[in-house]
């Protein structure tokens, strides 16, 4: 007869033998992604065979419980991110992108606009000397370039999602998901493609535009996933 909770020795992938472990703790093995589906195993037997983890029903059993009760499904290893420290490291990121855009923004305005540039100025220091001797008024600054805000949104939008693509795809993070340890990781556990990050990047660019709204989904489902997660297939996890 067999014992109701039954000790196992575990070959870990560095080759050398761990346990004998019961079935209590080989479930936190499984939710740590030390074990699993293709880990070899044997009981705490005398002369047990070591035999892949699925010929034993009750390792089965508790793979599966352990896959069911995992808030990234499939992934049981993976813890998802507080919901706050996702909003801290998005904010910080926000304010690292804006030295690249004011940058280029910049630049283009000098380079296409340098008859705007000249007459801002012109009218930033009749605004000083005038308040230095006495006639202060509003500064009114010339009006802006035609487009000028259609191009400086074009820019700023391009420059998000190059940022937010490039970082997720080769990294899984940015840099303030780095500090804050949290990363963007797709079904499989691994970091998104270029194609998923992209497509997470322009869907939290189109989220941004409706005022943010679409982010607020994310304190409204378990797995803590905006929009932007569920049309790129991604999660926000622990790193």
């Amino acid at each position: 007869m067999l014992p109701e909770n039954p000790s196992f020795l575990i070959r870990g992938e560095d080759g050398h033998e761990y346990g004998p472990v019961d079935l209590d703790e080989l479930r936190d093995w499984v939710q740590e992604n030390r074990a699993g589906l293709g880990t070899e195993v044997r009981r705490d037997e005398p002369n047990a065979p070591w035999q892949p983890w699925q010929d034993y029903p009750e390792l089965v059993a508790l793979l599966a419980e352990a896959h069911v009760t995992s808030p990234v499904p499939g992934l049981p290893g993976l813890i998802i991110a507080p919901i706050w420290r996702r909003i801290a490291a998005f904010a910080l990121d926000l304010v690292l992108v804006i030295i690249p855009i004011l940058i280029v923004c910049y630049t283009v305005v000098l380079i296409f606009f340098p008859d705007w540039v000249v007459r801002d100025v012109v009218a930033f220091n009749q605004f000083v000397l005038d308040s230095e001797s006495g006639n202060q008024h509003p500064f009114s600054p010339p009006n802006p370039p035609p487009y000028a805000s259609v191009i400086a949104e074009l820019i700023s939008n391009f420059i998000l999602a190059l940022y937010f693509t490039g970082f997720h795809s080769a990294h899984g993070q940015t840099p303030a998901k780095t500090l804050l340890r949290l990363r963007v990781v797709d079904q499989s556990g691994r970091k998104p493609s270029v194609t998923k990050s992209c497509l997470r990047a322009l869907a939290l660019i189109f989220s941004m535009n409706l005022f943010f709204l679409p982010l607020a989904y994310a304190f409204f489902n378990p797995q803590r996933r905006a929009l932007h997660d569920f049309i790129a297939g991604t999660y926000v996890v622990e790193a």
